[in-house]
């Protein structure tokens, strides 16, 4: 197993790192990365973490478990990268700053980068080819950011993808389990071709995104969430022997689904739960003004799980709400 100039040996468990880019003054822009090989043959598994430098809960999913698996235990290998864009990381940003080189590009837009382009192509294509590529299967960790709470499993795809690996990403989101609900269908936008499920779809690789987290903080209980979630998948692909936690809990998942979104701007109340479970022209949440006069409620299009929940109060006309996954 090589992992960019790096050979691991059966039952070797390393981390390091490697230089990506360069700031202008010459000091090196680095990623870290885990990676563990079994002593037995089997599948490879790859985590990442951070492509959106505020959503944190994946790096510590990731080191969480790296830390707690013994080489002695595992069949396959394991390669995780904590924080995929270290210069979004830095400066706390969903994106990388348009200080930086003027690109304002969202990493998980860009897949699978261009070794010759903008800086945040050139790290896209360097994790694509020493890291995506080698891969059997993908956990691609997320969650809501500094402005929204997110609970759910995105394996949305494109009628290609799912003919490719639909399969096995249903696979994976079952693993997972927990009755965390899921995000499916084919009906990806246009603009989100460029994602890291889509294209590693497209190479025949399955890739789901936990979403877990969110609110510029950690929190432990959706940590653990995913924790666990990842342990199921690798007892479940026969990488590890363990009992799966929490399976048997209902699993939602939704083909569809959309954010409401305020006429005007205001602060927002929420009335509903990550993950409750809602009928149709239920209320989600209210808008008030800032001296607290109501001024128009959202409520929901169709029956639907809530996937994610503004934790942001403040909103702007027609700014994302809350994330409504239809189901029956």
């Amino acid at each position: 197993m090589r992992l960019f100039d790096k050979e691991l040996k059966k039952g070797e468990k390393t981390t390091f790192s490697v230089q990506a880019a360069s700031y202008p003054d010459g000091s090196p822009v680095r990623i870290t990365l885990h990676a563990l090989r079994g002593l037995k043959e089997g599948p490879r598994l790859t985590l990442l973490g951070v492509q959106h430098g505020d959503e944190l809960s994946g790096m510590e999913i990731i080191n969480r478990t790296f830390n707690e698996i013994d080489p002695v235990e595992l069949s396959g290998s394991l390669v995780a990268v904590p924080v995929c864009n270290p210069l979004a990381f830095s400066n706390v940003a969903r994106i990388t700053p348009p200080s930086i080189g003027y690109e304002n590009l969202n990493m998980n837009r860009v897949w699978p980068g261009d070794a010759k382009g903008l800086l945040t192509e050139r790290i896209v294509a360097l994790l694509w080819d020493n890291v995506v590529k080698e891969g059997d299967f993908i956990l691609d960790l997320h969650e809501g950011g500094r402005a929204f709470m997110a609970r759910y499993l995105h394996a949305r795809g494109t009628p290609e993808t799912d003919h490719l690996v639909g399969d096995e990403v249903r696979k994976l989101y079952r693993l997972f389990g927990q009755g965390v609900p899921v995000l499916g269908g084919v009906n990806t936008r246009p603009h989100m071709l460029g994602s890291l499920s889509i294209q590693a779809g497209l190479e025949g690789i399955p890739c789901l995104g936990p979403e877990l987290g969110g609110g510029g903080r950690l929190w432990d209980d959706l940590i653990e969430t995913g924790r666990l979630g990842v342990f199921n998948i690798m007892i479940g692909l026969n990488m590890i022997q363990r009992e799966p936690a929490g399976h048997g809990q209902k699993q939602y998942v939704a083909p569809m689904s959309s954010w409401p979104k305020t006429s005007q701007g205001g602060v927002l109340y929420n009335e509903c739960e990550l993950n409750a479970i809602l009928e149709k022209d239920q209320i989600l949440g209210t808008l008030r003004d800032v001296a607290g006069k109501k001024l128009e409620e959202l409520t929901t299009p169709y029956k639907c799980v809530i996937f994610d929940t503004r934790f942001q109060p403040t909103v702007y006309p027609g700014d994302w709400t809350y994330h409504c996954g239809k189901i029956e």
